[in-house]
């Protein structure tokens, strides 16, 4: 939260010394705050914040390209006089833990056209999904765990960085 809390304050900053508390003003301080917090994360102490503002930002911008990409697949299928629907229902083995994630991760498979979670074995370590329009099963659990890797660095992007980039950049970290 401390990456959070000094972001906010150079955007109030930045507006007062603007002589404006509008949107404007706030949005650009929290932009230059952001920059400011990326250019000197370990002498602030805002490496995760960052880390986990970018994971949020890369998850943002994948989620909206699939969901464009789903709904035009899904949209052309419904075009067709008889579409080749191959549904098909997998179990995804889950590397996620905890209700949240996975609740997560089923909301965000569940709100792209084409897939829905159907729901978790009793030890929620496996989700089971349908899905439309994909012929192999072993791309259908693909692109669940595609879905869970960025989820995943979400939850801790300073450790999936570090595993990621080998044993040098452990050597660094520790």
């Amino acid at each position: 939260m401390r990456g959070l809390t000094l972001n906010l304050l150079v955007a109030f900053v930045y507006a007062l010394l603007m002589g404006d508390l509008g949107m404007r003003e706030w949005l650009t301080g929290f932009l230059v705050g952001f920059l400011i917090l990326t250019l000197f994360p370990r002498a602030l102490g805002t490496e995760l914040y960052v880390a986990r503002v970018r994971a949020v930002s890369r998850f943002a911008w994948f989620f909206i390209k699939e969901l464009t990409w789903a709904n035009i697949q899904v949209a052309l299928m419904a075009l067709q006089p008889r579409p080749h629907l191959t549904p098909l229902i997998v179990a995804v083995p889950l590397r996620l833990e905890g209700e949240a994630a996975q609740t997560m991760l089923a909301a965000t498979i569940t709100l792209m056209p084409g897939t829905v979670a159907m729901g978790f074995n009793p030890e929620r370590t496996v989700m089971y999904s349908h899905a439309i329009g994909i012929p192999d099963p072993g791309d259908a659990r693909a692109s669940v765990t595609k879905v869970e890797d960025y989820l995943l660095d979400i939850i801790d992007p300073l450790g999936r960085a570090a595993a990621h980039a080998g044993p040098r950049a452990q050597e660094v970290r520790s």
